[in-house]
C-alpha cells in the first residue's frame, strides 16, 4: 500500500498550531487562571491573546488548505478521525471567539492594549465560562486525536504519522 504526505504548508501549519495550542492550554490552565487580576497579569494576557489570535488564523488556514489542496486518501476508520478533527477545529474557533468576546466585554482588551483596568473576576462573564468549558472539551479532543495517531503508529502500523511529517513525495506504508 502506498500513500502520500500532506503538503509541506499543511504540515507546517499543523505543527506550529499544535505548539501554540499546547502553549495556550497550559499557560491558560496553570498560570493565567491562578494569577490575580492585577497589573502583573497584563503582560501574560497580552501574550495569550496574541497567540490565541494566531491560532485562530492558523485554524482558518488549515480549513482553507484542507479544501484547496490535495489530501492523501482516507485511512480505514477515517469517519471517527474526521469527526474528531472537525470538532477540534470548531472547538478552537469557539475558544478564539469566546476569548475575543470576553476580552471586549470585560474591558480586558482596553487594559491589555490601552489604559483600562482588568475586571475583579472573569467568572462574572458568560464568555469566560464558555472559554473554560470549551478548553476542557478541546483537551479531550486532543487526547482522542493523539490516541488515534498512536494507535495507527504502534498498533495498526499503517504509516499514518508519516503523512504529517516533512518529506518528499510518496511514502511506503506497511499494511499488516
Amino acid at each position: 500500500m502506498t500513500t502520500f504526505r500532506y503538503a509541506t504548508s499543511q504540515i507546517l501549519v499543523h505543527w506550529v498550531a499544535t505548539l501554540a495550542i499546547f502553549f495556550l492550554l497550559i499557560t491558560g490552565t496553570f498560570i493565567l487562571s491562578e494569577m490575580p487580576n492585577t497589573v502583573e497579569k497584563i503582560g501574560n494576557l497580552r501574550i495569550h491573546m496574541l497567540v490565541g489570535g494566531v491560532v485562530g488564523l492558523l485554524v482558518l488556514a488549515r480549513i482553507w488548505m484542507r479544501k484547496s489542496k490535495a489530501a492523501p486518501p482516507p485511512m480505514p476508520g477515517y469517519q471517527l478521525a474526521r469527526v474528531v478533527q472537525v470538532s477540534l477545529n470548531i472547538g478552537l474557533l469557539v475558544l478564539v471567539a469566546s476569548g475575543t468576546v470576553l476580552a471586549i466585554q470585560s474591558g480586558t482588551f482596553d487594559a491589555v492594549f490601552g489604559t483600562g483596568t482588568l475586571p475583579a473576576d472573569y467568572m462574572d462573564y458568560l464568555p469566560r465560562k464558555v472559554h473554560g468549558i470549551t478548553s476542557k472539551v478541546v483537551m479531550a479532543l486532543i487526547a482522542l486525536h493523539v490516541a488515534g495517531a498512536l494507535y495507527h503508529q504502534f498498533i495498526a502500523k499503517d504509516g499514518l504519522l508519516a503523512r504529517m511529517s516533512v518529506g518528499r513525495g510518496r511514502i511506503s506504508t506497511i499494511k499488516r
